[in-house]
């Protein structure tokens, strides 16, 4: 593990996160120094985190949000899953020298369903840069395939007694929400990737929020990224 104490620091929002050449790149330095990385997330997040929060977030990154939430916005815990071995290591040090500590991050890729039902792996395409990453081999750039472990989704909301859901998956939010049980869940925050979804991808991810008994929260939604939020009770499917 890098030592980063011995490592340069880049500052954003009043956050540290290392200068690692292995996760950085010329553009990520230019959007977190300038305060762009992931702005419509972060602004979002004010209308819905609190000092009780318990978030559970989906492709964590480099752990901005999740450190976000609970520095500025005093989440109570956040569980990151993030299928990249890679960052989940940087994740935990951006933890760590930002003070948070009531987090677990978690190397998997998220699955509807019960553990039983799931299979224990599925390849995952790692790729340069990071964002490009995703269950499918990311097109016109050369990427590395590793097989993850999977983790029901289902009961890691449950038992992380979650009140948020963050999604950030590359296309995974198309169908991802279909048969979920989201349990306690009150707000889901999801970053729409209409380039791999395509337009029947969004439809039926309204579809299935709708269902769940959320509704489109418009003050909160920008630049494709939309907060649902829970009103009545969910459907049957």
């Amino acid at each position: 593990m890098p030592d980063d104490t011995e490592m340069d620091m880049i500052q954003s929002h009043g956050l540290l996160f290392p200068d690692d050449p292995a996760i950085m790149t010329d553009r990520l330095r230019t959007l977190l120094t300038r305060g762009h990385y992931e702005d419509s997330e972060a602004r979002a997040l004010k209308t819905f985190i609190g000092a009780n929060s318990s978030i559970v977030e989906l492709g964590a990154g480099i752990g901005f949000i999740s450190t976000s939430a609970i520095r500025h916005h005093k989440a109570r815990k956040v569980t990151c899953i993030e299928a990249n071995p890679l960052l989940c290591d940087y994740i935990r040090r951006v933890h760590r020298l930002n003070g948070v500590t009531d987090s677990t991050v978690i190397n998997a890729i998220a699955l509807p369903g019960q553990p039983s039902d799931l299979p224990a792996t599925l390849p995952f395409y790692v790729a340069d840069p990071f964002w490009s990453s995703a269950m499918e081999p990311p097109k016109n750039l050369p990427s590395e395939r590793v097989d993850v472990a999977t983790v029901s989704l289902d009961q890691v909301l449950a038992d992380a007694q979650a009140d948020a859901l963050i999604c950030d998956i590359e296309g995974g939010e198309g169908t991802l929400f279909d048969d979920l049980d989201l349990g306690p869940v009150r707000h889901v925050l999801v970053e729409l990737h209409t380039n791999r979804i395509k337009p029947a991808g969004v439809v039926n991810l309204f579809e299935a929020m709708h269902r769940h008994g959320f509704f489109y929260h418009q003050q909160a939604s920008s630049h494709g990224v939309v907060l649902f939020k829970k009103f009545r009770p969910a459907r049957p499917h």
